[in-house]
């Protein structure tokens, strides 16, 4: 069951006010790692993990820092162990990826991961060929939802483009990871999600991460 697909139908305002209320009851702390590891959420939403930092334009309260991903001026170079971006990074313009990359490159300490979901065109193009060439089926997938400000997909990437982009930033051994594989690949979130279309369920994502 794609849990988080049916979270995503109620709108971003209501999931706000939610979690607004939820806070008043519920205090968001910054997550407490025994090893004194950073590890950073990129564009989390409504996506929350124990151990990690939320960062996000979104202005509700289990924001830790409401900034936009591609600036992290809050944090040093070399100071963070995990960067998680999970369909964020095709929310930038193409052209502007690889400065994304080089930010998120400059604050990871060496040896440091960075672990992305993007939409695979690769995948989004089976389902494309297998449904009759019907663009309706991975268009929302394809440009995203577009029902809020930042919910706009402005390109779109596969697994050799990702490598020779994470490659030109620096990066080393890049290869793919799985879901709920460890306690820090445990993400509700479209790293999972399996589209359904026509009584299938067809998987789009691709995940993939890198070593500084």
């Amino acid at each position: 069951m794609n849990i988080s697909f049916y979270k995503n139908l109620i709108p971003v305002s209501l999931r706000v006010k939610y979690a607004n209320i939820k806070s008043k009851f519920l205090p968001f702390n910054l997550p407490s790692v025994e090893t004194g590891e950073i590890n950073l959420h990129l564009g989390c939403g409504f996506v929350i993990h124990p151990k990690f930092i939320n960062v996000d334009l979104l202005a509700a309260p289990h924001i830790h820092y409401q900034i936009s991903i591609d600036k992290l001026s809050p944090f040093e170079d070399n100071s963070v162990n995990l960067i998680y971006a999970s369909h964020c990074l095709e929310h930038f313009p193409h052209a502007k990826v690889p400065k994304v990359l080089s930010e998120w490159f400059r604050v990871l300490k060496k040896g440091g991961i960075l672990r992305l979901s993007v939409p695979d065109f690769d995948l989004l193009l089976n389902i494309y060929n297998k449904n009759g060439n019907n663009i309706d089926t991975i268009l929302g997938i394809l440009m995203g939802g577009q029902d809020y400000e930042h919910n706009f997909h402005m390109t779109t990437f596969t697994n050799s483009s990702v490598e020779k982009l994470l490659k030109r930033t620096g990066f080393q051994e890049i290869r793919q990871w799985q879901p709920n594989s460890c306690e820090m690949t445990t993400f509700d979130d479209y790293s999972v999600y399996q589209h359904f279309v026509r009584g299938k369920y067809y998987p789009v994502s691709l995940n993939i991460e890198a070593v500084k």
